[in-house]
């Protein structure tokens, strides 16, 4: 019966402690990079080619036009997401940045949470590009920042791993194939 009690106790004193990490922690923050042999206008066209971006970003699924053109600052899109359990996860997504070959960003949001994420492209040299990417987010209330706070690691890990993946994309293709079906 003792360790019932005990039990019980540690699973409450569990519960309150992500219930105030959840008042208290609202805003997370993530950084991922990766330096990309290939010029920055190459790097910067894969990034931003609709059509690629299910050859690099994990559980992506379909993108959507809500509202403006590609590139248009202030147009608005839906992307999709297939989760674990095969079920899609809507994000939607509005340009607020767009200088070609330096930068990309844009705010998200969905029922769970909201936030903004900026790229950065950067010439190294004329065959090399350094490649940032910033976060900031926040869930839509208690639980979902809690969860987030148990989470972020794994989020860092997504980031960093979505660039990865763009570089072993561009690296490993011609520019003039990136059009067609991609081995790897």
């Amino acid at each position: 019966m003792k360790f019932l009690k005990y039990g019980f106790i540690l699973i409450g004193t569990l519960f309150l402690v992500l219930i105030a990490i959840g008042i208290f922690k609202r805003d997370f923050d993530s950084k991922a990079s990766v330096t990309i042999e290939a010029p920055v206008q190459q790097v910067f066209s894969v990034y931003n080619n609709p059509l690629l971006l299910n050859h690099w970003l994990a559980e992506f699924h379909s993108l959507e036009n809500v509202s403006g053109s590609l590139n248009e600052v202030g147009s608005e899109w839906t992307m999709n997401y297939k989760s674990a359990e095969g079920s899609l996860i809507k994000m939607q997504h509005t340009l607020t940045t767009y200088v070609a070959n330096q930068t990309i960003g844009y705010d998200y949001a969905n029922e769970w949470l909201n936030g903004q994420t900026v790229i950065t492209f950067e010439a190294v040299d004329d065959n090399t590009t350094s490649m940032t990417m910033v976060q900031q987010y926040s869930g839509n209330g208690i639980i979902q920042n809690a969860i987030l706070f148990l989470i972020q690691g794994s989020i860092e890990d997504v980031s960093q791993s979505n660039l990865e993946s763009l570089k072993k994309l561009i690296e490993s293709t011609n520019p003039d194939k990136l059009n067609g079906e991609i081995d790897y």
